[in-house]
C-alpha cells in the first residue's frame, strides 16, 4: 500500500481509503459482524483511512466503525461529515430500518430502491440540509460519541451548495471544536468547483473531498497542493461507463474500473481515493488495479477528453 501526505497536514493516508456509505445500509445485506470484519480486513490490507458521515446508515456506519477501531484508534485516520439532518420521513425510515433490512436485504433490486430514495431524499422530506451553527456543533458531538473517540481527524461540511457562505457564527463553532482538540482538520465534501475554491483560499479548511475523472478540468485541483491543501477523491467509479473510457480500457487490456481507478491514482495532486465496498475481494481487486496500471499512459486518456 502506498501512503501520501495530505497537503501540509500531519496526516498520511493510504492511497486507497475505505468509503462506508453502504457499510450498514438497508441494501448492503451485511450483518454487523461482517461489517466489523470488513473494517478489520481493510486494515490488514494496509488501509488506514476510513471515511464516513453522520447520515450513512442513519448513523450506524459511525457506530460500527467506532466499535471496529476502539482498541486501535491511533492506527487510523477517521473522517466524517455533517450538513444533512433527517426530516419526518427520514425519522420514520430510521425507526423501520431493522425491519427493512431483514425484508429487503435478500432481494436483488433492494439497492436500486434505496438509491431511488436517496436521489429523491430532500423532496420526500427524508433529509434536508442544515449548516446552522447549532446543528453543526451538535453533529460534531454526536459523531464523536458514535465513533467512540475524543477527536476526528477530518470533519467535512457535507455537500455545501455552490454559493455556500461560511458565516462568522459557523466559523466560530468550527474553530472552537478545533481549539478543544475535537477536530484536527476541516474540509468540504462536494463536487462543486466553488467548494474546492473555498478550501483553497480559506485557511480554516485543509482538505477537499471531490470527484476526479478525465472529464473534469484539473486546474482548480492542481492548485491545492501549492496552497498546502489535500485532495481526497470520492465517487471514483461514477464515470466508469463513459464510451471513451471503455475504448481506452480495451486498448490497454484492462477493465473500465481499472482504468478510472488507475487514472485517478496517478494524478499528482491526489492524496487518497475512497473506494466504497462491502466486499473484501473488491478491496483486494482495487489494490491490485492500482499496482497493475502504474505504467499505463493515462495522459493519453486525459488528452482525448474535453476540459
Amino acid at each position: 500500500m502506498e501512503y501520501r501526505t495530505l497537503g501540509d497536514t500531519e496526516l498520511c493516508p493510504s492511497l486507497l481509503g475505505l468509503g462506508t456509505s453502504r457499510l450498514t445500509s438497508v441494501s448492503s445485506g451485511l450483518s454487523r459482524r461482517t461489517a466489523l470484519d470488513l473494517v478489520s480486513a481493510a486494515a490488514d490490507l494496509g488501509i488506514n483511512f476510513i471515511d464516513t458521515a453522520d447520515i450513512y446508515g442513519q448513523g450506524d456506519s459511525e457506530v460500527v466503525i467506532g466499535e471496529a477501531i476502539r482498541d486501535r484508534r491511533d492506527r487510523f485516520i477517521v473522517a466524517t461529515k455533517a450538513g444533512y439532518r433527517f426530516g419526518r420521513t427520514g425519522g420514520i425510515l430510521k425507526m423501520a430500518k431493522p425491519f427493512l433490512k431483514r425484508v429487503l436485504g435478500p432481494f436483488r433490486h433492494a439497492r436500486t430502491w434505496v438509491a431511488a430514495v436517496r436521489t429523491n431524499a430532500e423532496t420526500a422530506n427524508v433529509i434536508a440540509q442544515d449548516f446552522s451553527p447549532g446543528y453543526v456543533a451538535t453533529a460534531i458531538e454526536a459523531s464523536l460519541r458514535r465513533l467512540r473517540t475524543d477527536y476526528l481527524d477530518i470533519f467535512y461540511l457535507h455537500d455545501p451548495p455552490a454559493l455556500f457562505d461560511l458565516s462568522d457564527e459557523l466559523r466560530a463553532v468550527l474553530e472552537r471544536a478545533q481549539r478543544a482538540g475535537k477536530v484536527r482538520h476541516f474540509g468540504t465534501a462536494s463536487a462543486h468547483d466553488e467548494s474546492v475554491e473555498l478550501v483553497r483560499r480559506d485557511p480554516l479548511f485543509r482538505v477537499a473531498q471531490t470527484e476526479v475523472h478525465p472529464w473534469r478540468s484539473s486546474a482548480s485541483l492542481s492548485a491545492l497542493p501549492a496552497a498546502g491543501k489535500g485532495v481526497v477523491v470520492h465517487r471514483v467509479f461514477a464515470h466508469d461507463q463513459e464510451q471513451r473510457l471503455e475504448e481506452f480500457a480495451r486498448r490497454h487490456a484492462i477493465t473500465p474500473r481499472q482504468a478510472i481507478l488507475g487514472f485517478v491514482a496517478q494524478q499528482p495532486f491526489v492524496s487518497s481515493v475512497l473506494t466504497g465496498t462491502t466486499n473484501v475481494g473488491h478491496l483486494r481487486d482495487n489494490i491490485a488495479s492500482v499496482e497493475s496500471t502504474r505504467n499505463i499512459p493515462f495522459r493519453e486518456l486525459a488528452e482525448t477528453c474535453p476540459g
